[in-house]
């Protein structure tokens, strides 16, 4: 562990001198030891982060009714360092008698209890202890309350434009009431409990005291025999009490340490390291939904697609139209493979999706989504993440391609400018460009368009409209959701939906003479024509 880390544990260094808590007399051994194993604390700590976090990669097939109430990732490093550590290295308890106790109990905690026993969700749900009933709760309030602030904050402007401050703060004014209540009942405990420990500890010390002097003043024993009985169960002692002190702080977590190991448990349904699966060496880019029904797993009631069969032959381009709910977004999921058919397959040149390496598959898809993902760094970072090794003529490229060089070029640190969280520091036109460059990179055989220039602003949106088609009318397979008229000239095939179902198809033409779902669609608002309308 490197020493800045250390010492921002808590962990303090005093010209040569080791000390913890700047404690002086602590044994430089007893220290050095300490160390050595809250450091392997931390790899437990690392260790059990880096597993749920690939678990939730893995587990991408319906995060969105799992993990939303999933705690962040410092619960275990909360849970193994504030909790354990730092109670126990209390400074006012801190002695070297006691590092010698914690050498041994926390010693073989880190090194070898995550290694040894990982324990399954059931065996976490103990039985209640007395103290259980008081915390309960008690993490929920607190949850309600941040979110009242969260939702505040996020959406500051709509509170601030109806005046609903004093609203917001009597919500959370409400929320920090019922929490003190439970609260006072919850500390009332914790006291109680550590004084009965502390209350046990020095009555069995004292006990232990008056048996050593009374064996020795008896005879039963000589002095030294009698300090080193009196040692081991000066040290047993500790040992069995403690436990009482650190139950608030274990019982406490104990609902955020269950979720973390229902994450590392749980099988995935789509697993995106089946390395049975196929790899093909070459792609042609056909892909089918053949008679598929699908509903996501939070709203299995609601059907999305009913029945539903469509097909792209490689290197066509297909423009799917259609009111919105009516299952636009979820067909590119579906080829993506987020998330898999009820009933029905996804074939691509002819296969079922779920023969195909997940990650190979998705290798070979480039995908623009409608609200533009990025990520907090660099706008180089942003671009490259699609393809790495990418050089800097490439990257470049990519970005003229897609509109972007320009501004990023005039930017104080061009390519190197940081983009501040989720892209706060750009505008939305400029985030989307960022992302078309990045598909633009990856050079992908088969492109998913959702709705990719919605957030173009008007004086950029020719320029990236000729980017667009530039790659339509590449030898690519493609899929767009239409949203401006303009995207219509170079696509082979329009898809009109509605309610999960295709009710027209078609090209644009043909479409048009209908006079049916697709022209209303199209009609012009606000005195526009139709190559600027915006559709639904």
């Amino acid at each position: 562990m490197a020493r800045e880390e250390w010492d921002s544990m808590g962990f303090h260094r005093e010209g040569s001198k080791a000390e913890v808590y700047n404690i002086k007399g602590t044994e430089p051994a007893t220290v050095s030891t300490l160390r050595r194993e809250v450091s392997g604390g931390g790899k437990v700590v690392v260790a059990g982060c880096r597993e749920r976090k690939s678990r939730i990669v893995r587990n991408r097939q319906g995060c969105e009714g799992v993990y939303i109430r999933i705690p962040r990732s410092n619960v275990v490093a909360h849970l193994v360092t504030k909790s354990l550590v730092s109670t126990i290295l209390e400074p006012s308890r801190a002695s070297p008698v006691y590092c010698r106790t914690i050498e041994l109990e926390l010693g073989f905690f880190s090194s070898n209890c995550y290694r040894i026993y990982r324990p399954k969700p059931e065996h976490l749900k103990t039985p209640k202890l007395w103290l259980a009933g008081f915390s309960k709760g008690i993490q929920e309030m607190h949850r309600k309350a941040s979110l009242v602030l969260e939702d505040a904050v996020r959406n500051i402007y709509t509170v601030v434009a109806f005046c609903a401050g004093n609203k917001v703060m009597e919500l959370y004014r409400l929320q920090l009431q019922k929490i003190f209540k439970q609260s006072f009942l919850h500390g009332m405990a914790i006291g109680f409990g550590f004084g009965f420990s502390q209350f046990l500890l020095f009555a069995c010390n004292a006990l232990l005291l008056w048996y050593t002097a009374y064996a020795v003043k008896n005879y039963y024993m000589d002095l030294p025999t009698a300090l080193k009985e009196y040692m081991v169960f000066s040290f047993a002692t500790f040992a069995l009490v403690e436990p009482f002190g650190l139950a608030p702080y274990i019982l406490k977590r104990r609902k955020s340490l269950i979720s973390v190991f229902e994450i590392i448990d749980r099988v995935p349904k789509i697993d995106p390291d089946d390395h049975s699966a196929l790899k093909p060496p070459n792609v042609y880019g056909s892909i089918e939904l053949k008679n598929v029904d699908f509903s996501y797993p939070t709203r299995p009631e609601m059907l999305i697609l009913s029945n539903f069969s469509l097909k792209v032959n490689g290197g066509q381009t297909v423009a799917v139209v259609g009111v919105s709910g009516s299952g636009k977004s979820t067909i590119i999921s579906l080829i993506e493979r987020f998330y898999d058919p009820v009933t029905g397959q996804v074939l691509l040149d002819g296969r079922d999706l779920k023969l195909f390496n997940l990650r190979w598959l998705r290798s070979h898809m480039g995908l623009v989504q409608q609200e533009p993902i990025i990520f907090s760094t660099t706008i180089r970072e942003n671009i490259i993440y699609a393809r790495h090794n990418a050089s800097e003529a490439e990257m470049k490229e990519a970005a003229r391609i897609a509109n972007a060089h320009h501004f990023i070029s005039s930017l104080p640190h061009g390519y190197d400018t940081h983009v501040g969280m989720r892209g706060v520091d750009l505008t939305p036109g400029q985030k989307q460009r960022i992302a078309i460059a990045r598909v633009v990179l990856k050079n992908a055989p088969i492109l998913l368009l959702d709705e990719a220039s919605s957030s173009i602003e008007s004086e950029s949106s020719r320029v990236v409209q000729e980017a667009l088609d530039t790659l339509i009318m590449g030898n690519k397979t493609t899929i767009l959701i239409a949203h401006r008229a303009a995207m219509m000239k170079h696509v082979d095939n329009i898809v009109v939906l509605n309610g999960g179902r295709i009710v027209e198809e078609g090209a644009h033409d043909a479409l048009m003479a209908k006079n049916g779902l697709y022209v209303r669609l199209m009609q012009p608002h606000f005195g526009k024509g139709i190559r600027q309308h915006r559709l639904i």
